[in-house]
């Protein structure tokens, strides 16, 4: 009876001594809010003195995951890239530790553990590209490394394990590594078997790095397919086919990114040439997009004032410059309908407006479509509108056009 109260005693003060442990480790990634290497390494020591002296209680994998976790937050929060790259160095060398089989005492990390150690060198990738530190894309190698890991692990598929991808997917696509984020994530949507909820950030990161990829981009080879691709991927994300539809719903933003990608290797003079096809191809596909976010006046992805000025841009780069009477103009036929839905739903800004009266230079092209709008009320006239300055133009115009469109100061602070 003795002996089995002292026994009770004996493990519930062993017990006891674990929790403090744990206590003290989460006091330590607390104790500075901004996180910082030296209270995650002061957490990893409370840990190696717990495994020293109490290796018999067997800690779990949610105590070495709390120093995973100190070391992330140092990796993001320091300010100096060095110490950043130092706490995702500290976080992988603990994890390589957890992977080793040599040691039953230790557990083995699961999807969350790998989780936060590309974390770490995702934070240590954006704080080195930040300061342009040459790391960063050593720092992007080494997350991706880790995920291929994690693959290897006996683990199922889950939010931890799309999670990882995603952050992966992210850094690269913040480094501008266009081609390596969407390769990852068309492989992310392949391994979620469509069933599990992704999250439409993740495209949107490489949507808008391809758009930024293919301003530089002179092989319209390469141009082509990579539109093709990420426009293949937006129309799974919109679709409702059941065998066709990714588990996401896009956003005004995704739509946004890839009509910006049709037009970005036309917005400079190109170094090789190319035929009209190839233009219309593009702008086919940012009409597509743009229809479909139209579709719908109920939907989630409504077209705003950025899409607008990605249209009129798209029109202005991807049609051909034709002498030909305004009512048979294909620029002028397909502005004049944007024009009506952009003015209607209130997201005119001086952007899109210097961008079609810079379009329809020809003759009078730009004052009809201003003046057909109006339905010939006001006090404007085709003589005032040909000679009115840009800014004066604006303010001139009817506050219903930009009542939305106001808001965005990018958008209307200078010349795009």
């Amino acid at each position: 009876m003795l002996l089995g109260l002292g026994t009770f005693y004996s493990y519930s003060h062993l017990t006891l001594i674990v929790l403090t442990f744990v206590l003290a480790i989460h006091s330590c990634i607390a104790l500075e809010r901004h996180g910082t290497l030296s209270s995650a390494k002061l957490s990893q020591t409370l840990l190696q003195i717990l495994e020293e002296y109490y290796s018999s209680l067997n800690p779990d994998i949610a105590i070495y995951n709390s120093v995973l976790n100190a070391f992330a937050r140092a990796a993001k929060e320091e300010s100096d890239p060095r110490l950043s790259l130092a706490s995702a160095q500290r976080a992988d060398g603990l994890l390589c530790k957890l992977l080793r089989q040599d040691q039953a005492e230790i557990p083995r990390p699961n999807e969350y553990s790998f989780l936060l150690v590309i974390n770490a060198w995702s934070n240590a990738a954006s704080s080195a590209a930040a300061l342009s530190f040459v790391d960063g894309n050593n720092a992007a190698q080494n997350a991706e490394i880790l995920l291929k890991r994690l693959q290897m692990q006996t683990v199922g598929i889950n939010k931890a394990t799309i999670a990882c991808y995603g952050a992966v997917i992210r850094t690269w696509a913040s480094l501008g590594q266009s081609e390596r984020s969407l390769c990852l994530l068309e492989e992310m949507v392949d391994m979620s078997d469509r069933t599990l909820l992704l999250d439409p950030i993740h495209f949107n990161a490489v949507f808008d790095v391809c758009a930024r990829d293919l301003a530089s981009e002179t092989d319209l080879t390469k141009v082509m397919s990579k539109l093709s691709r990420i426009h293949k991927i937006l129309v799974q994300m919109e679709s409702s086919s059941e065998y066709h539809s990714i588990n996401v719903e896009p956003d005004t933003s995704s739509f946004n990114q890839v009509i910006r990608a049709c037009y970005s290797p036309w917005t400079t003079p190109r170094g090789v040439q190319d035929d009209e096809s190839i233009r219309q191809t593009a702008l086919d596909i940012a009409h597509d997009c743009y229809t479909r976010m139209s579709k719908d006046y109920n939907s989630p992805h409504r077209p705003d004032a950025h899409t607008y000025a990605h249209m009129f841009k798209a029109v202005a780069c991807l049609t051909p410059s034709l002498n030909i009477t305004e009512s048979t103009s294909e620029k002028y036929v397909l502005c004049k309908t944007i024009f009506h839905a952009c003015c209607r739903d209130g997201h005119l800004t001086k952007s899109s407006l210097w961008t079609l009266r810079k379009m329809l230079s020809h003759g009078d092209e730009f004052v009809t479509l201003i003046l057909s709008e109006m339905d010939n009320q006001g006090n404007l006239n085709k003589e005032k509108l040909l000679v009115m300055p840009d800014d004066s133009l604006f303010v001139s115009l009817p506050g219903e056009w930009s009542r939305n469109g106001r808001k965005h100061n990018a958008l209307n602070r200078h010349r795009q």
